[in-house]
């Protein structure tokens, strides 16, 4: 119950109001105190948009009290916010659980580290665990993915304000993002690679802190430009069109070269502060959406329900599982409404 409530950013006591119980009675359901009646489990169902059987016992649950996960944004997202992103993650794992009875995903693959490992260590020892080749990470997602990390972006308004995170649920590894990262192809690709930083060098952490998030980038810069190919094909000196160009090359934004510069010495920082507000003020159109590139859009809960479907086991019958409805489980999978829409015209 606690995670239906979240999950559609309602409080204990107006959820209390819209059913006609107390704020009370509504704390002892979510601790097991008591049990609703049945007319009030009802009422329930229809405020917070589920089933009946979601409040029982039978279906797939990750508590949500359990869950640690990591945060774009540490500075904007208020609790609730939170709260509610994990509420979400915790229903995307229950629907990859319900899947997992019927098809078999790729198992997680993130390689135990050393204590103590850097991040630019980790991030080395991921791509050799992989066995990337050096150069660009070509189709990040997919490869993410193809190593059991579930990858999902949710729909415009429903979490955006931590912008993306990620969690480990049951041993399965989740990074959830929104459209807004996704805008930008380069800047989707870092986020990802800042997420599997988190799962790789903080699963086991729960601070949320600036060195944390400062970590997790310097996992992602090493991961998707490694010093021992990247310094060979860094400018000498800051040009933002060369820089423009070995970005699209390397899948990475012109800003993440500058930094690397700095890092390996080619430029200063100050230098890096006038490149910053110069490639501010010329944005960066030339970035194509996402969308654009195959390989960085999710596909593996999507190709895993076409795979169960072609054995009997559609999106009903997950709904059923889930005990969702059926429009709530397409969107949990990223799949439009194709239904048309009636418009209705006043003639007054």
């Amino acid at each position: 119950m606690t995670q239906a409530r979240v999950r559609v950013g309602v409080s204990k006591s107006d959820l209390a109001v819209e059913i006609g119980v107390s704020a009370a009675a509504i704390g002892q359901y979510e601790a097991g105190v008591n049990s609703p009646r049945p007319d009030v489990l009802d009422r329930l169902a229809r405020t917070l948009n589920v089933r009946p059987g979601f409040f029982g016992t039978g279906r797939p649950l990750a508590r949500i009290d359990t869950v640690n996960a990591h945060f774009r944004s540490l500075r904007s997202a208020r609790v609730s916010d939170r709260q509610k992103a994990i509420a979400t993650a915790a229903m995307v794992w229950e629907l990859t659980f319900a899947l997992e009875r019927y098809v078999k995903l790729p198992v997680a693959d993130i390689p135990a580290l050393a204590a103590g490992a850097s991040p630019a260590a980790a991030a080395d020892s991921l791509r050799k665990h992989w066995g990337l080749p050096d150069g660009p990470v070509k189709h990040l997602v997919a490869t993410a993915e193809s190593n059991g990390i579930v990858v999902v972006v949710r729909p415009p308004g429903e979490i955006d304000a931590v912008d993306a995170f990620s969690a480990v649920i049951m041993d399965r590894p989740l990074v959830i993002t929104t459209p807004r990262r996704i805008e930008n192809v380069f800047r989707h690709r870092f986020s990802i690679a800042h997420e599997i930083g988190h799962l790789l060098l903080h699963a086991d952490c729960g601070e949320h802190s600036a060195l944390i998030e400062k970590e997790a980038d310097e996992f992602a810069a090493a991961f998707l430009t490694p010093t021992s190919s990247i310094d060979a094909v860094l400018p000498q000196r800051l040009d933002l069109s060369a820089l423009d160009r070995l970005g699209r090359t390397w899948g990475v934004s012109s800003h993440s070269l500058v930094r690397r510069m700095v890092e390996r010495g080619r430029t200063t920082e100050s230098s890096a502060r006038r490149a910053y507000q110069r490639l501010a003020a010329l944005g960066d159109s030339g970035a194509d959406p996402t969308s654009s590139y195959a390989g960085e859009v999710p596909t593996l809960l999507k190709k895993a329900v076409a795979l169960a479907g072609d054995y009997g086991v559609g999106v009903p019958e997950l709904a059923e599982i889930l005990k969702l409805n059926i429009p709530q489980v397409q969107d949990l999978l990223g799949m439009p409404d194709q239904r048309p829409v009636l418009r209705l015209i006043d003639h007054d």
